[in-house]
């Protein structure tokens, strides 16, 4: 076991300051993900979440400093990435994380480019302090377990708030032991319930992780104090909020050997809602196309999750759209329906139609029943159709978009550009995209949000 003054905090805050280089797939990994990221907040960036959370940001922040990304709208850095954060995540478009339990990048990358608005930053030096963030997130997610986030807290804010603070601790060029203090400062922000899916206040959680990060390392860089060791020992964060996983050694000894961005690696969404629910569509799709069944030959549809694989699918007769990206029924409903999934699939029109909602009376939600606890990036889920007479069934034990069952490069630019395009139109979207491409060769970071201002496109 680690002694206490070797303990976990102390060597992941100098894993994330001290850290100099990156294996080249990790890095390469990060690129990915910050283009898909990236793509995403700019779809979101029109979601009334949004909107609502940018008009308080301009009130208070008398517009200074960091850009909010898809407006002509600057605001002070901590606001600027709550509402970034929020863009992100509104759609559930965003990325997921099995290690973390839930989505790495909205806090983290958020966070990143509001901190970098007031320094010059590098467009290497900011993918490294996101590749390190996306690598804490992950080593904290397995730290915790799986008795974390089944006690019903939202691992993506109740942990993405420690590795976004990283991440600004990195980009500020803090000591570690400065880090050390702002997850004593950010331990005391972090929250965020599982409760909240389906609302608006889900993505806030994400939001608001985002900007405590700011918040914590402002105030440890000024000497404000907290808990330096907040990870270890009796009343430390994992034995107060629940943790289960493995415990700090093996945590430690992970540490630049075994990178999360790499193995498991990212989980990228095809379909802007809850990753739980990928298996099963991509399944069902799979099946539909095998044995050349249509919409209309199918009498009903059996969805099996082992514990644990369906805890965010809260909403089996889902009302909104934002209740809908929680459901089961809706989007196998809306997917043979519609023929596809987008951010337009899942408006509170789009959930009403008559249609759909007779459709979602096909499908059948089942617990299958297992000893072990799955999470939805990680197991497995059964599908079985009946059609025409004659049932087709399949276990599918991978996800849409993870890297085993991974997106290509051409599916990742062509989401981009339909998530991207929505706000800039084509032509200044493939200009943002190609310059993502090339992140590692900025000079300044800045660049990007300079890209994603919709005064580029003629918009104000």
């Amino acid at each position: 076991m680690l002694t206490a003054q070797e303990g976990l905090t102390r060597r992941l805050a100098e894993f994330a300051c001290d850290t100099r280089m990156l294996p080249v797939d990790v890095r390469s990994a990060a690129r990915v993900a910050l283009q898909d990221t990236l793509g995403v907040a700019l779809a979101g960036s029109t979601e009334p979440a949004v909107l609502a959370a940018l008009d308080y940001a301009r009130e208070s922040s008398g517009g200074r400093g960091a850009r909010i990304w898809g407006h002509d709208v600057s605001c002070a850095p901590a606001d600027a990435a709550l509402v970034n954060a929020i863009a992100i995540h509104a759609l559930d478009f965003d990325d997921t994380l099995a290690t973390l339990r839930g989505h790495p990048s909205a806090p983290v990358l958020a966070a990143a480019l509001a901190a970098a608005a007031h320094t010059r930053i590098s467009g290497s030096s900011l993918l490294t302090a996101y590749a390190l963030g996306i690598e804490v997130s992950g080593k904290l997610g397995q730290l915790m377990g799986n008795g974390h986030y089944l006690r019903g807290w939202h691992n993506t804010a109740t942990l993405g708030v420690f590795s976004a603070t990283a991440t600004v601790a990195r980009l500020c060029g803090a000591p570690s032991v400065v880090l050390q203090s702002a997850w004593g400062i950010a331990a005391a922000q972090s929250g965020g319930l599982l409760r909240n899916f389906g609302t608006m206040a889900k993505p806030f959680q994400a939001g608001q992780a985002a900007h405590s990060a700011i918040l914590a390392v402002a105030l440890a860089t000024r000497g404000f104090t907290a808990d330096e060791r907040i990870f270890d020992g009796p009343g430390g964060f994992p034995a107060t909020y629940g943790a289960d996983g493995v415990d700090h050694s093996a945590i430690s000894a992970m540490l630049g050997n075994q990178w999360d961005l790499t193995k498991p690696g990212i989980n990228y969404k095809r379909w802007p809602c809850c990753y739980c629910s990928h298996r099963a569509l991509g399944g069902l799709l799979d099946l539909m196309a095998k044995h050349g069944v249509l919409p209309g030959d199918i009498d009903q549809i059996s969805i099996g999750f082992p514990p644990g694989s369906d805890e965010p699918l809260v909403y089996d007769d889902p009302q909104t759209g934002l209740q809908g990206k929680f459901s089961i029924q809706y989007p196998v409903a809306a997917m043979l329906l519609d023929g596809n999934l987008n951010p337009d699939s899942f408006t509170d029109a789009a959930v009403a139609r008559p249609a759909v909602r007779a459709l979602m009376k096909k499908v059948r939600r089942y617990r299958v029943e297992d000893n072990k606890i799955y999470s939805g990036t990680v197991g497995y889920t059964d599908v079985e159709i009946k059609a025409r007479g004659q049932r087709f069934s399949e276990r599918i034990d991978k996800g849409p978009g993870s890297s085993a069952w991974p997106m290509s490069e051409s599916e990742h630019d062509e989401k981009f550009m339909g998530c991207a395009g929505r706000v800039l139109g084509a032509d200044a979207a493939a200009v943002l995209l190609a310059s993502i491409q090339k992140v590692e060769l900025l000079e300044d970071a800045a660049e990007l949000t300079a890209l994603m201002a919709v005064s580029r496109c003629g918009n104000t």
